[in-house]
């Protein structure tokens, strides 16, 4: 029998009352060091993958591997016990994985970091595979990278292959990001259409393209249009009104957000207020698509606490590993 949303949001808040909590974070950040850290997480339900990563790795890479590792077997979980539409609308979510790893990987080729540090900041949860990543993070170059992520089936790894050629001419990082964004949101979209998703959550996609093209726009403005750099597929931010802000340094072209779900952007006083502002933005989207129990939004909501979560053992651990003040790893925290 297929298992519905009720039955599979049912399994999903099960999985949501081991995210840790408060204790955690406040156990973590009393820890000595970062040995004591590790005894903290090695008593958290981080405590097989955590064993089963320091037999292969050492310090940080140990606990990345854990994260990465305890984050993939979530996602690997939420699919075992969901089936039919369900099954691939949890698909569609993970597919945001697959993108996050990608740029990962040329971020990290660009700026000449070694494969533990790439692999450090995975989150293999998509179609991409953990070994895939793993030898694309070990690849010499972002070139190299792509030939062995287009293995894959996956609409990215091809992207990222046409990508890569363009990057090997020009070297611009954000150019070969946006291609993976337009790659990713073209694929999205048209997966949704064809599972038949809910308009609740196709709207959340389209708000995350007009954040998407909000943020390039401003931290591009006063530069002059480049319809290139535009994410077709939003609803609240056109191509004229993204073209507008990248032509007009004033706040002139902002007010027209006043009428959107933007429109605290327009008062932000800096790029960081109004990366915020989007960020608030997409919370309160997930946070409604969540408030129906029998909903996907209850997988939306769940992914990205377990996102964040996965961001703060990292941070944890880097705080103990480094040696940072406790003040000064508890500002990094909220900030996170």
């Amino acid at each position: 029998m297929p298992r519905d949303l009720g039955y599979i949001n049912a399994r999903v808040r099960g999985m949501k009352s081991k995210l840790l909590g408060p204790a955690f974070t406040q156990a973590a950040l009393e820890d000595t060091d970062f040995r004591a850290f590790l005894s903290t997480l090695s008593q958290s339900p981080y405590m097989r993958e955590l064993e089963e990563a320091q037999a292969r790795h050492e310090g940080l890479a140990a606990v990345d591997g854990a994260v990465a590792r305890n984050f993939y077997g979530t996602a690997r979980s939420l699919l075992s016990f969901s089936d039919g539409k369900p099954r691939e609308l949890i698909g569609l979510l993970l597919l945001r994985y697959d993108l996050a790893n990608v740029k990962a990987i040329a971020r990290g080729k660009h700026a000449g970091k070694d494969a533990d540090e790439i692999r450090g900041s995975l989150f293999p949860a998509g179609e991409l595979k953990p070994a895939l990543l793993e030898e694309a993070a070990a690849s010499a170059d972002i070139a190299a990278a792509a030939q062995v992520l287009a293995f894959s089936r996956n609409e990215l790894g091809r992207a990222f292959l046409a990508a890569s050629r363009r990057y090997q001419n020009d070297k611009d990082l954000y150019a070969l990001e946006l291609a993976l964004d337009k790659a990713y949101y073209r694929a999205l979209l048209s997966r949704a259409e064809k599972v038949g998703a809910p308009a609740d959550l196709k709207r959340h996609f389209q708000r995350e393209i007009d954040a998407t093209n909000l943020l390039t726009a401003l931290k591009l403005r006063g530069r002059g249009a480049d319809r290139d750099l535009f994410v077709p597929g939003g609803q609240e931010v056109p191509a004229t009104l993204f073209d507008a802000i990248m032509l007009d340094g004033s706040e002139g072209a902002l007010q027209a957000l006043a009428n959107t779900g933007f429109a605290a952007v327009a008062e932000a006083g800096d790029l960081s207020a109004a990366e915020a502002a989007v960020r608030a933005v997409l919370d309160r989207s997930a946070r409604r698509l969540a408030a129906d129990p029998l909903d996907i939004g209850v997988v939306v909501d769940f992914l990205r606490r377990k996102e964040a979560e996965a961001a703060k053992v990292r941070l944890l651990a880097r705080g103990k590993y480094y040696g940072v003040p406790r003040a000064a790893l508890e500002k990094e925290l909220q900030g996170a």
